[in-house]
């Protein structure tokens, strides 16, 4: 199972941005287009998000464009929250359960809790 949200982020050097940003001659990653580095904004990129089990290395870093960035970091947030979800189903976490969890017990449409057996009224509407 891929480790999911657990990698360490590095401080990003001036020195390593540019050590990403000449190995890859300031192309975007994401979109394949030459950087203006000096009139247009530019981040330092994960290609596969610390999120979804990649490494903060030198290699699995690119230049990219800040508007093509945030289009990517949209799809990284959702998969992140779902690799998450996953493991944490694989390795037992549950759900915390709601206070109405038990089977005797049911809340109307008005929010008044009741017995399922005797339909007597236990709590009062939530308001």
């Amino acid at each position: 199972m891929t480790d999911v949200g657990t990698t360490k982020r590095r401080s990003m050097s001036p020195t390593r941005r540019l050590r990403i940003w000449e190995a890859h001659g300031g192309v975007c990653c994401l979109c394949q287009t030459k950087i203006d580095g000096v009139r247009e904004a530019w981040t330092v990129e994960h290609l596969r998000a610390l999120g979804l089990g990649g490494e903060d290395e030198d290699a699995n870093c690119a230049p990219a464009h800040e508007t093509c960035r945030r289009k990517k970091d949209k799809v990284d947030v959702s998969a992140i929250a779902k690799a998450k979800r996953v493991k944490a189903k694989h390795i037992g976490v549950a759900k915390a359960k709601s206070s109405l969890s038990h089977p005797q017990f049911k809340r109307l449409m008005d929010g008044t809790v009741v017995r399922r057996d005797t339909g007597e009224i236990v709590g009062g509407n939530r308001t």
